[in-house]
């Protein structure tokens, strides 16, 4: 059973919401654990999550010759995914001692169902249920992401440095609120977004089945699959592929591995740490490619941006625009008052100190402490409601 929820198929490139973290643990494989019951393992793997101040699983399974520890979390979108993948290896290092295996934490993993049987393990071990819990077995107890993110992620030297002086001065002025830890703008994190946007635009281009037609095909592929290399462990990324060129183009599997190898290839080399030269520095091999070529190649226009939704596909005007709302909608979460209130007021203000200004002979001082504003406020006030008046 998928811990996650897919479209059609059960691939990252239909990947429609992220619902958990999770390690699968093969301490049957590690010499110190062999031999061991489920439940001492388990509660090993708590003493130790404890002693880390690590956050607890929300619930463990038995799978017959192994566990899987659960970190159940609100759902979360596809965008979530390169910090999602983040979370996931830092779990499996803190659990590397119990044989956290590092191949099974792509988001399309699938694991065996509750009630279900392991043909291979030891009879008395070979029902897979839960074995621990927090809150209650019908309803676990569910993680905030960006909290379990916080927790298990480490702080550079930097950011301790900084959050610590931070810190500090929140306490002198009486605001000791949490600090989160900061996210930082990824190659990971833009070609997630880059990937919506493609699948956004595939949609669009043809809201029936997906599909695209003949010379569009090849270039999307190619990009959508680019953008994967970066958020696919490579020993999946052929699989993966092969999904998005089903679901875009109806390719058989032959021809998505001789269109597409340059792309898995590309993938694997990076995760062996490879590097090439380009523009005389040592670089990733995976291609990179930005949004104004993309924009280009798929020949995308300002109406199919703003129809589809697009986010980083997008002109210098549609960034603008963009921009523009994205400021707005933070300053009305934060409670401000959006740009004609706060004119609005501003000219008010500056109105009401000429007027004192003229009649009470006040200084820009003295109107400043009438009002409660700074001498600056009030003199920007009264300027501009000067030059309205001319």
């Amino acid at each position: 059973m998928s811990q996650q929820a897919f479209g059609q198929r059960r691939g990252i490139a239909d990947l429609t919401a992220i619902g958990s973290n999770y390690v699968d643990l093969d301490y049957h494989k590690n010499t110190p654990w062999q031999g061991r019951s489920p439940t001492d393992v388990a509660a090993a793997v708590i003493d130790m999550l404890d002693d880390r101040r690590l956050p607890l699983p929300s619930y463990i399974l038995s799978t017959g010759r192994g566990l899987v520890c659960v970190w159940l979390t609100e759902l979360l979108p596809f965008g979530v995914l390169p910090r999602w993948n983040t979370v996931q290896k830092a779990l499996a290092d803190a659990l590397k001692a119990f044989g956290a295996d590092r191949s099974a934490l792509d988001a399309a993993r699938v694991f065996r169902l509750v009630g279900s049987v392991n043909s291979r393990a030891d009879h008395h071990r070979r029902f897979i249920g839960m074995i621990w819990y927090q809150g209650t077995p019908e309803s676990p107890t569910r993680h905030e992401f960006s909290t379990l993110a916080d927790e298990v992620l480490p702080f550079t030297r930097a950011e301790i440095v900084s959050l610590r002086a931070e810190r500090a001065t929140r306490r002198a002025e009486g605001h000791d609120k949490q600090i989160r830890q900061p996210h930082r703008l990824t190659k990971e994190t833009l070609n997630a977004t880059y990937f919506e946007d493609l699948q956004r635009l595939r949609l669009l281009r043809n809201p029936v089945d997906g599909t695209l037609r003949s010379g569009q095909r090849d270039i999307w592929i190619f990009l959508a699959g680019n953008c994967l290399s970066w958020l696919v462990q490579p020993m999946a990324m052929e699989e993966q592929i092969r999904i998005l060129a089903m679901q875009a183009a109806g390719w058989t599997e032959g021809e998505t591995r001789s269109r597409m190898s340059s792309v898995a290839r590309r993938a694997r080399q990076a995760a062996e740490g490879l590097k090439i030269p380009f523009k005389g520095q040592d670089v990733d091999p995976r291609y990179r490619f930005s949004a104004r070529t993309m924009i280009e190649w798929l020949e995308i226009d300002p109406e199919e941006q703003r129809a589809a939704g697009l986010r980083v596909l997008v002109d210098e005007d549609r960034r603008r625009e963009l921009n523009t709302k994205r400021t707005r909608e933070s300053r009305h979460r934060r409670g401000g008052a959006d740009r004609s209130g706060q004119q609005a007021a501003r000219l008010e203000l500056g109105r009401k100190a000429l007027d004192l200004a003229i009649t009470s002979r006040m200084t820009r001082d003295e109107l400043s402490r009438h009002f409660g504003v700074s001498a600056g406020q009030i003199s920007k006030a009264m300027s501009e409601a000067k030059a309205r008046a001319e």
